[in-house]
């Protein structure tokens, strides 16, 4: 039964470690080549890549290290919680971004605008 737990944590614990350093960037890299314009069309293919790739980017080193920590391998524990250090400051440096970068809401009017019609629109009333 300890052999059979062994091969599972080894093959989770490669799978995680192929899919952190194969899969994601070239899910980050089919991302980056949808999101270039081709021919005047706007490329908007690249959000599913982006999105895939940071769900797995932060996902498996997350499984990676809690597999590798029950089953006592310290080097692929250092390995993964190194990973998830850097998804965590990459997730929360572009939730900070974006927070701090959001548009201002547009500004209302600030004198009384007339209206075809009769109609007008006045700050304030």
């Amino acid at each position: 039964m300890g052999d059979l737990r062994t091969v599972w944590s080894s093959l989770v614990v490669a799978v995680c470690a192929v899919g952190l350093l194969v899969v994601v960037p070239f899910l980050v890299l089919l991302g980056f080549l949808a999101s270039i314009p081709v021919f005047g069309e706007v490329g908007d293919g690249a959000r599913g890549y982006l999105t895939w790739a940071s769900w797995l980017g932060a996902g498996l080193p997350l499984v990676g290290v809690v597999v590798s920590a029950t089953t006592r391998r310290r080097g692929w524990t250092w390995f993964f919680g190194i990973c998830l250090t850097v998804a965590a400051v990459v997730a929360a440096s572009s939730w900070v971004a974006h927070v701090r970068h959001a548009p201002p809401p547009p500004p209302g009017p600030s004198h009384c605008v007339e209206r075809s019609g009769g109609g007008n629109d006045c700050p304030g009333g």
